[in-house]
């Protein structure tokens, strides 16, 4: 059953490397950031030239309505999109809500719970959040007036 769950989660992230891509994106997928390598990695790398953005993506599904990012895996995604220039994003996709993926900037969306976590509940994603259209045009029109 938690190979099922896994492997539901991969096939999202390929969903949205393809979307990716086919929105003219050069796109990778790290599927080692599963805690094999001490050094941060996120789940996606994106980059177009053409509109001068680069998306580092920590990539979460969820079945329930509220739940829990460590705060040491945000700090290594805040930490590579620097190192690279990037922007950091948390992108979350609620099984079963009938919803696209919801895409959260890092840290200024996130929520500081008790502890060392930030809680990520549907309602405040669809406050907060872009939706995909919103992410990939984030940088079209830079240096344009």
């Amino acid at each position: 059953m938690i190979i099922l769950s896994k492997k539901r989660a991969s096939d999202y992230e390929r969903m949205l490397v393809n979307r990716l891509w086919e929105n003219g994106f050069a796109v990778m997928r790290a599927p080692s950031s599963s805690g094999t390598s001490k050094m941060p990695r996120p789940d996606i790398l994106a980059g177009c030239a053409k509109r001068d953005l680069m998306l580092v993506l920590e990539v979460k599904t969820c079945r329930q309505d509220v739940f829990y990012v460590q705060e040491p895996q945000i700090e290594g995604l805040l930490e590579f999109a620097e190192r690279i220039g990037g922007k950091a994003f948390l992108g979350v996709k609620f099984v079963g809500k009938r919803t696209d993926f919801i895409f959260l900037p890092v840290p200024e969306g996130l929520i500081k719970s008790k502890g060392d976590s930030y809680r990520i509940s549907f309602a405040d994603i669809q406050k907060r959040g872009l939706d995909f259209s919103a992410l990939i045009k984030l940088q079209e029109h830079k240096g344009q007036k």
